[in-house]
């Protein structure tokens, strides 16, 4: 392999011409291909790069915590002047002490908490008018729903009209909640479910995640499996990955891509008709390495087509690339003078009037197994159920993603290394630290007596150990101070590290808050050392900081999903219209109605869709919408009820299908037009009032008037009856004094007759 390395590292290997006959485009022409990409690839010319390989590896352990502790050693020991090995007084476990592990869980954590929902939406033209013409077909019901509802009625038909909305407002939101989701769009979102089940895809995202953390890349490929005939991704190795150097992020557009595998050299015997002396030279060149033991006898079975190193596993690289195929089609006329299309010989052009050929060229797909480094390829020819996002167009399998700058282990790398360090000097400094004691003058406990009996040294620590009492001469036979400078002959001994672990613990502190800074991932997030103090809206801004500070790597996983499930919905469509197993393999997944609406959906030039993934709301964002509705169904201060229960349960269904946004716009909405409802019903009922209260006051005004007109009437009644009386009274008295006049005059006649003896005549 070093020899091959070199090889393509020197040599000339440009790709093969790709405008000739395709017949001519054989197993040569695609070791050509090979070699050409893996020759860039060694020179440094592709996404990534042969030379990224070992720091690749070195990143990976050192997120793992594995890193190679020949770099500490080298730091810690001196190099020996004979044999040049590393030799030092330091006893201390050399395992290696990093946090890194744990900052990768937390970030794997945190992003394993969110969900997704995938939405498909057809792009192509005869869906776009599809939908467009059940708008419109809702939109007429909204403008004629009186009269729709008055013609059913009399029909007898009752309620068939579906939800039938109000305004255009209304209108919008039951479009933007899915109101005019195509069948074909639902069945393509269970079939991108289904395949990413199958496919593992919690695992894959757990390794994409950690990819895109460590190495700053992440890759995929999407592929049929022969096997069971269904659609199905799978997650590729970076480190293995070779394709083409794109300045795009998303490597759009790639030319061509693949990985390096593992192939055993029993499975190439069977694949292959090599030379047994090619296969042995294959193990001679990976004895002991990729993974492979190391063997010293190399024998061969010739009749049972076995030999020692069968099991060892030898680089193939497995490419696939764009190519283009050209088709030549000659129309001329026939006797009739009508004209007639054939296909043409590939490369013969007629230009006459009786004959023109026309070139049509066709992008494809090639792929191609090469044993790298050999001339042997296998598995060589058109890439099966190539995706094809336009009639023009191709999609490789591979999907590869690659972040702008250094990674989150690599920005890191250096203060781990420093807390490495430390943590070794750490264990020394303790290793060497002596426990804590006591320093003795022995000469001070010398020829002791008490009373009569002499005592040892020894006998007098035994006293202090037991007693805490010391008994010791302070002077000698001479007067002398038997301890210079007034020292006691028992000093204390503090022992351990002293000062020293202090300085590693800011080490270690300073080193930690770092890569915090780094990562964007901060105490909250981790739970180091949570304060208890701290406020809950303060530990949700503190967890959002960090969730943004990843939501770079967020945003790549995401995106290589959709390119993943975009190649995915083509290959169903394919799969399920050309693969009479494939249909039946997806019947009990899709159901039989399902499988037949992809199927005719796929007329439509395999009908293309836009692939998104929205995040699923939480179950707190839920409660929280859920909450509002329900207090949104009682009465507010002013005595409005925001919704109605059809409208609540319209809300938790919208939720319980992860339409967050469409939720809460529904809820407003609703709210807002039974505001308005019952705001226009206050006014109606004011103006009822008003109109009863001034009926009142004008029956109040009526009754008064009719009273006072009776109370008048009464008085001129009463007044007519009395000047009545009056009149009657005064005739009466009238004729009365008319009467006494006639009277008196009669007795003034008879009173002059008597008084003057006057005869009345009779």
């Amino acid at each position: 392999m070093a020899e091959s390395i070199q090889k393509y590292t020197t040599g000339s290997y440009p790709f093969p011409r790709d405008d000739i006959n395709p017949a001519d485009k054989n197993e040569k022409w695609g070791k050509k291909n090979c070699e050409a990409i893996y020759s860039r690839y060694i020179r440094g010319k592709t996404a990534i790069p042969f030379s990224a390989l070992n720091e690749i590896k070195a990143l990976r352990d050192l997120a793992d915590g594995r890193q190679d502790i020949r770099q500490y050693q080298k730091m810690l020991l001196d190099e020996s002047d004979d044999d040049k090995a590393l030799t030092g007084y330091i006893n201390i476990n050399w395992d290696v002490f990093s946090v890194m592990p744990k900052f990768l869980r937390v970030v794997e954590g945190i992003m394993e908490q969110t969900d997704h929902q995938v939405v498909a939406t057809t792009v192509d033209s005869a869906s776009t008018e599809e939908r467009e013409e059940a708008k419109l077909n809702m939109a007429f019901r909204m403008r004629f729903k009186d009269q729709l509802q008055q013609i059913e009625s009399q029909l007898g038909i009752g309620n068939v009209t579906d939800f039938v909305p109000d305004s255009i407002e209304e209108l919008n939101i039951y479009e933007g909640a899915g109101g005019f989701k195509l069948g074909k769009e639902i069945e393509i979102e269970q079939g991108l479910d289904y395949t990413f089940y199958i496919s593992l895809w919690k695992e894959i995202k757990k390794k994409i995640i950690r990819d895109a953390c460590v190495i700053g890349c992440a890759c995929t490929k999407d592929y049929v499996d022969q096997y069971t005939k269904k659609v199905k991704v799978r997650y590729v190795d970076p480190a293995k990955f070779i394709g083409e150097f794109s300045n795009n992020w998303d490597h759009r557009n790639m030319t061509y891509a693949g990985e390096v595998i593992t192939v055993s050299i029993s499975d190439l015997r069977k694949l292959l008709d090599i030379p047994e002396t090619e296969l042995l030279n294959l193990a001679r060149d990976y004895n002991g390495r990729r993974g492979n033991g190391s063997i010293d006898n190399f024998t061969y079975d010739a009749d049972n087509r076995t030999a020692t190193y069968d099991s060892f596993l030898v680089d193939v690289y497995d490419a696939e690339w764009k190519s283009v195929n050209s088709e030549f089609y000659t129309t001329r006329k026939n006797k009739y003078d009508n004209e007639i299309s054939y296909r043409e010989d590939w490369g013969k052009v007629y230009n006459t009037e009786k004959r023109k050929t026309s070139k049509y060229d066709i992008q494809v797909v090639y792929r191609c197994k090469w044993i790298i480094g050999t001339d042997y390829v296998y598995d060589f020819g058109l890439q099966h159920d190539i995706p094809r996002p336009g009639k023009k167009e191709v999609e490789l399998s591979f999907h590869f993603y690659k972040l702008p700058g250094r990674s989150l282990a690599s920005l890191s790398e250096t203060h781990l290394h420093q807390m490495a360090l430390a943590f070794y000097r750490l264990q020394n400094a303790i290793a060497l630290a002596a426990p804590a004691g006591v320093a003795i003058e022995f000469t001070s406990l010398q020829n002791m007596a008490l009373g009569k009996k002499k005592m040892d040294p020894l006998d007098l620590l035994k006293i202090r150990t037991q007693t805490g009492i010391l008994i010791y001469r302070a002077t000698t036979h001479k007067g002398l101070p038997n301890t210079p400078g007034g020292w006691k002959p028992i000093q204390e001994l503090t022992g351990g590290i002293g000062p020293q672990l202090k300085e590693f613990l800011e080490i270690f502190e300073f080193n930690i808050n770092a890569i915090r800074e780094i990562t964007g991932i901060n105490q909250i997030a981790d739970a180091s050392t949570p304060n208890p103090e701290q406020s809950v809206g303060g530990s949700e801004l503190a967890i959002a900081a960090t969730n943004n500070a990843l939501r770079p790597i967020y945003s790549g996983y995401i995106h290589l999903k959709e390119q993943s499930a975009k190649n995915i919905s083509l290959r169903i469509q394919l799969l399920v219209k050309h693969n009479n197993e494939a249909y039946k393999g997806y019947m009990p997944v899709l159901g039989k109605l399902g499988v037949q609406i992809i199927s005719v959906g796929a007329d439509a030039v395999d009908a293309d869709y836009f692939i998104k993934y929205e995040a699923k709301p939480t179950e707190k964002r839920k409660f929280t919408i859920l909450d509002a509705a329900t207090k949104a169904m009682s009465p507010d201060r002013d005595g409005i009820i925001g919704i109605e229960l059809p409208d609540y349960l319209m809300i938790e269904r919208l939720l319980e299908a992860g339409s967050l946004k469409f939720a809460e716009a529904y809820l407003n909405y609703k709210s807002k037009k039974n505001k308005e409802r019952q705001l226009q019903l206050q006014r109606e009922n004011m103006e009822i009032d008003s109109q009863r209260e001034k009926a009142n006051v004008a029956a109040k005004a009526k009754a008064e008037a009719d009273q006072t007109k009776l109370e008048t009437d009464e008085e001129l009644r009463l007044y007519r009856s009395k000047k009545e009386i009056d009149e009657e009274f005064a005739k009466l008295q009238h004729e009365r004094d008319k009467e006494k006049l006639s009277i008196e005059s009669s007795l003034n006649i008879v009173q002059d007759v008597a008084k003057n003896n006057v005869t009345i005549p009779t």
